[in-house]
């Protein structure tokens, strides 16, 4: 988790939708503790996570999700850009 929040501020420019979503997500003391505590180990347990803090998982782990026509075969009209490629 937190080697993508570094990727995401390093980034740059964030659209500036996102930005205004991040400020109040990250200033909820609540929801950074929630996100603070994933790891690979406890992401498949998120059931118990809150709402907000899960769409701040969200901001910080995916750069782009890039959704293509129907036409395409299912495997391919959706593909998610993760922040950290995965290993």
């Amino acid at each position: 988790m937190q080697r993508s929040i570094l990727a995401m501020r390093e980034e740059g420019e964030l659209d500036p939708d996102i930005v205004a979503e991040l400020g109040p997500l990250e200033s909820d003391p609540s929801i950074v503790s929630q996100v603070n505590k994933l790891s690979r180990a406890t992401v498949t347990t998120m059931d118990d996570i809150e709402p907000k803090a899960f769409r701040l998982v969200i901001l910080y782990l995916i750069h782009r999700i890039y959704v293509g026509g129907p036409s395409l075969p299912p495997d391919q009209q959706i593909r998610i850009l993760w922040r950290i490629p995965e290993l």
